[in-house]
């Protein structure tokens, strides 16, 4: 066992407590430090959020638009016959309340005619991949694709596209070949119509030539925003929360302007404005409504 010479002597009192203190005043530092890039990191998170949900929504809503009126049939779809229809509510902010309303085929062909229809014909026959329901309307669109011998693709010709809209007259099976009653002019109560055209499906006219009808699903789509509730719908389904502000302006010759502005979810004690929000305007052309 060692001892201790005399002369060496531990810390005193007042050493440690200095000792502590300039350690508390560290570790403060260090703890502030960590809290604000916390603060920041979180706050920064939400923002690009904002920034990521605003232009998802804008770009949905801008392809809609550009798509309305394509296909569209000289009769109303789900009650509407204008392609584009601006709505706004009676009640002035912060009871705002805006409808937009789009008609057309918005999506990929849901089929493929599986075979060649004649005029007058009422009845015609889909390769097709979802259920069609009673009442569906449709847009049958023939195309060309055109092929050298080694099969490379070659620039389409410019033939006069032909296309006719028709009506499900009775639903139809989740997918495959069916053939499906269809009335041509829109009017299900009564008499079938038949065909206005004649329809060629997947016809090799030459070895290098196809012509295929694509079937098309018109409908009409509904944004509807609610400023109270800050929310977003599309077709009834949520789209977008936070959303502080939704305008929609007629320009003239088929232009319309979108105004969308998205808040943070929650609030930034370092900001004065409270939540920060993103705004985004873009003018979109409806490339299908006829601006005469």
């Amino acid at each position: 066992m060692s001892i201790p010479r005399k002369g060496h002597r531990g810390f005193s009192l007042i050493e440690v407590l200095i000792a502590l203190v300039l350690a508390m005043i560290v570790i403060a530092g260090v703890y502030r430090a960590f809290t604000v890039q916390q603060k920041s990191f979180v706050i920064q998170e939400q923002v690009s959020e904002v920034q990521q949900s605003v232009r998802t929504v804008m770009d949905l809503i801008a392809r809609d638009i550009r798509m309305a009126g394509f296909g569209q049939p000289p009769w109303a779809v789900g009650g509407s016959s204008d392609t584009v229809t601006i709505t706004v509510g009676p009640s002035p902010a912060p009871n705002r309340d805006i409808t937009l309303e789009l008609v057309g085929a918005f999506a990929t062909p849901i089929a493929l005619l599986g075979s060649p229809a004649s005029l007058g014909q009422n009845q015609i026959v889909l390769d097709h991949n979802e259920e069609l329901v009673k009442d569906e309307n449709l847009l049958v669109f023939e195309q060309y694709y055109d092929s050298d011998p080694s099969g490379n693709p070659l620039a389409a010709p410019i033939p006069s596209i032909r296309y006719t809209n028709a009506v499900v007259w009775s639903s139809t099976g989740p997918g495959g070949a069916s053939t499906i009653a269809i009335d041509a002019n829109g009017s299900t109560i009564g008499t079938q119509d038949g065909l206005d055209i004649d329809l060629r499906a997947d016809d090799a006219s030459s070895a290098n030539r196809k012509i295929y009808s694509q079937v098309y699903k018109v409908e009409k789509i509904t944004y509807h925003w609610v400023e109270n509730t800050q929310t977003l719908e599309r077709n009834n389904s949520l789209l977008a929360t936070d959303v502080s502000n939704f305008q929609v302006t007629d320009l003239g010759n088929g232009s319309y302007q979108i105004v969308l502005t998205v808040q943070t979810r929650t609030d930034d004690p370092d900001f004065a404005a409270g939540r920060r929000e993103r705004t985004l305007t873009s003018t979109i052309r409806a490339r299908n409504v006829s601006t005469s």
